[in-house]
């Protein structure tokens, strides 16, 4: 009878690889979710005001992503400890093979996870496409990462991690991995297509039709619980799946909300202004623009007939809350408060994304920002816009573009030189002693450069760039330079970064104004993007407002102004070829900030990979392709605590169609895919 029993047992119980690969999944489900305690922990200022049962909501769901990401890393070993001669309970050196490999996978799969926690710090939003943009650059990668996080103590705590998930597993699971598997061969296949089917389900992470997307996780009001749920193994899996998808039918239909002429009519509506002509109203926004419409009029821009010289500096992370021209009350930035005296501040300026080669595209392009990587990298895209460099190249203008760093980082001299751009001064123009990080020189050695360069132009005017990166982690000071902000002050590196480039600034003023080209020129400053501080939302607005302000004291006086019209960067190719009064054909993304009517309020619109935000004083929308959308009153509500979306539909469907015709068009133009019929 007993022996019938064990008959039967042995028969029906389940095969000893599929417990023991049941064990190591459950127990991964737990360790990630300890991962998603600590997220919790480190970030519990932001959880302040969230119900418990919000929070246990986020964990629920959390683990649901935790299960997809470990289904994906398990399948192939569960279905590889299968086979007649490898499988893992029947020879030792099958056991040999799979085990190493399933526990060095997952000791992979935990370094991620930490390195989720400090990204989430840095950027906001969990590991993406960001993190691979600059897999390109591994040296700068792995610099920055060692100058600016705790790297050995991250390492410590994922070394004991893994030792305490492996001897977990072994001790809980010795007994399975000492039996030798005896089931039948029809109980082994069936438990195998039964795990199969588990994983299969459990990789989509639903059983409807649909597999789990992100846009799960925003299931409650409170953005941080939102953030929460994700895995960010799993949203760096889903963007790099997406990177690699740009330019397919299935990525575009992503991005095609209306028939395609219903989008370019409403982008042309919002872009065209007076004293403009459509090249060809049915194919894109390339446009003729006589440019006398501005305030301020060509004949004062002029010096003995000669053009004014323009000159744009990229200010690196200058985020408007640690300005002092916008109220911070930091003293950071004195020299450029006192040029703010003198100048046309932009009171209400947003970056269209979040890093350097975003900015520099959209303010000497006028080209908004898109999801997935920048279009300065991609080989053989469509190039929707007239540089402000070529533009100018064909009125006799010389350029130069002068950065302190690598040349190729971002591709900048691959992309830039066929925009019009001919001298080209990078970080191998510098001696090696001038280094002081792996990004390059610092900022006043660069400046100093600069105004020799643009010296050199003598009678020709000239098109100027710098693009500054002092004020960047690992936020490198000279040693002859003073820090004033404590250590025990929250960011102090970075206001020590910022004061030292506010500084490098004044020394680039206090040079150029002795040479000839400073009378006649514009000097435009813009910060390339924001910075991303500690939020309770997942978008907030005040990490894209950043500082930008144009001085010419002799072109166009002295008396300061603040602009309080919303801007984008994508304004200021047509803002600065309103300056400059000559007729020009463009494809701005943007518009002449100085030719505006009066009761026009402005726009802008910025992108974090599928989270898109679009403002009209005083409303900002946030719009997450795939998962929610929400409306703040800004003005009212800077903290954007309240969603009002619901009390305002219509407000909130009006700026939706604004903002996702901008996005579909600019990505299908940029993907050569024309203005054929939406897709049905």
């Amino acid at each position: 009878m007993q022996k019938k029993a064990e008959t039967l047992i042995n028969s029906i119980a389940p095969p000893n690889s599929f417990l023991f690969f049941a064990l190591f999944f459950f127990s991964g489900v737990l360790f990630l979710g300890l991962f998603r305690l600590g997220f919790l922990l480190k970030y519990h200022s932001l959880a302040s005001g969230i119900p418990l049962s919000i929070l246990f909501q986020s964990f629920i769901i959390g683990a649901r992503f935790d299960m997809v990401v470990l289904t994906y890393l398990l399948t192939p070993f569960f279905i590889l400890s299968s086979f007649p001669l490898i499988g893992l309970f029947r020879l030792k050196w099958g056991r040999k093979i799979v085990l190493p490999l399933v526990f060095l996978s997952l000791g992979l799969l935990f370094f991620l996870s930490l390195v989720d926690l400090e990204y989430f710090s840095q950027y906001g939003t969990h590991l993406s496409g960001w993190a691979l943009e600059y897999l390109d650059r591994p040296d700068v990668v792995i610099f920055s990462i060692w100058d600016n996080y705790p790297v050995v103590r991250y390492l410590i705590l994922w070394a004991l991690l893994c030792s305490l998930f492996i001897f977990l597993v072994l001790r809980v699971g010795r007994n399975l991995l000492k039996t030798k598997s005896t089931r039948p061969l029809l109980n082994q296949a069936f438990y195998f297509i039964l795990a199969l089917g588990l994983l299969f389900i459990s990789g989509r992470g639903r059983v409807k039709l649909a597999p789990i997307d992100w846009g799960l996780a925003y299931f409650s009001k409170y953005d941080f619980a939102n953030q929460l749920a994700l895995n960010g193994v799993h949203t760096l899996g889903m963007t790099f799946l997406e990177e690699h998808k740009e330019g397919s039918p299935e990525y575009l239909d992503e991005f095609q909300f209306f028939e395609n002429k219903d989008a370019l009519n409403t982008v042309q509506k919002l872009l065209l202004q007076r004293n403009e002509k459509l090249e060809d109203s049915l194919k894109s926004i390339r446009r003729f623009n006589s440019f006398n419409g501005s305030e301020f009029r060509r004949d004062s821009l002029r010096k003995e007939n000669k053009e004014p010289n323009v000159v744009i500096i990229f200010l690196e992370s200058w985020l408007a809350e640690y300005v002092g021209s916008y109220g911070a009350k930091t003293d950071a930035t004195p020299f450029f408060d006192s040029l703010a005296q003198k100048s046309l501040l932009f009171g209400n300026l947003y970056a269209s994304g979040t890093r350097t080669n975003r900015g520099l595209l959209s303010v000497l392009c006028a080209f908004p920002s898109q999801p997935g990587g920048t279009l300065m990298k991609k080989y053989n895209h469509n190039l929707p816009f007239i540089s402000l460099s070529k533009i100018l190249k064909q009125r006799g203008y010389e350029s130069a573009f002068v950065y302190g760093g690598d040349l190729q980082f971002d591709n900048m001299e691959g992309f830039f030189r066929p925009q019009g751009f001919e001298h080209f001064v990078g970080q191998e123009d510098f001696p090696a002693g001038e280094y002081i990080s792996k990004w390059g020189v610092p900022d006043d050695i660069v400046f100093s450069r600069a105004v020799e360069k643009f010296a050199s132009f003598r009678e020709k005017p000239f098109l100027g760039v710098i693009v500054t990166l002092s004020n960047h982690e690992p936020f490198a000071v000279p040693p002859y330079m003073p820090k004033p902000f404590s250590p025990n002050l929250p960011y102090a590196n970075y206001l020590n970064a910022f004061y030292y480039s506010d500084w490098s600034l004044g020394k680039f003023f206090h040079l150029a104004e002795k040479e000839s080209f400073f009378d006649n020129t514009i000097f435009v400053l813009v910060a390339d993007h924001g910075k991303a501080l500690q939020s309770t939302s997942d978008f907030p607005l005040n990490r894209f407002h950043i500082a930008a302000l144009i001085y010419s004291p002799k072109l166009l006086g002295e008396k300061p102004r603040r602009i309080k019209t919303v801007a984008s960067q994508t304004d200021f190719v047509p803002t600065i070829l309103g300056l400059l009064g000559e007729p020009a054909e463009h494809e701005s993304w943007g518009r002449d900030i100085f030719s505006l009517s009066s009761e026009d309020k402005g726009f802008a619109m910025m992108v974090d990979g599928k989270r898109i935000g679009w403002v009209e004083e005083p409303y900002f929308l946030v719009d997450r392709i795939g998962a929610t959308t929400s409306l703040y009153n800004y003005i009212k509500d800077p903290e954007q605590k309240k969603d009002i979306s619901s009390e305002y539909p219509e407000i909130t469907k009006e700026l939706q169609k604004k903002e996702r015709s901008f996005l579909q068009l600019s990505i299908l133009q940029s993907a050569k895919k024309g203005l054929k019929p939406k897709h049905k």
